[in-house]
């Protein structure tokens, strides 16, 4: 999978055009002492929307998914920090 069709939320402002939305994903991930936290950004490159999905190792583990370095976008996992996989 290259990129996710639409924003996940359908929320785009470019309406019935938001399936050609140039989507991106980017994965981050930042430790300090006891704290881990798993950080997702989606962006739209053509009109700004942007969504940000966290899992923190403090959060309630019913809140944090089996596996936190899914991207929850588009479902690709173990990908390196910072880069854009879904990006064409």
């Amino acid at each position: 999978m290259n990129r996710p069709a639409k924003p996940a939320d359908g929320k785009c402002p470019q309406g019935p055009a938001k399936e050609k939305c140039n989507l991106v994903c980017k994965y981050n991930y930042f430790a300090a002492d006891d704290l881990k936290i798993d950080s997702w950004e989606l962006k739209c490159l053509d009109c700004g929307l942007r969504q940000t999905i966290a899992y923190r190792s403090d959060d309630e583990p019913e809140d944090i998914p089996d596996n936190p370095k899914e991207c929850p976008f588009c479902h690709l996992c173990d990908l390196a920090t910072g880069k854009n996989p879904c990006q064409t």
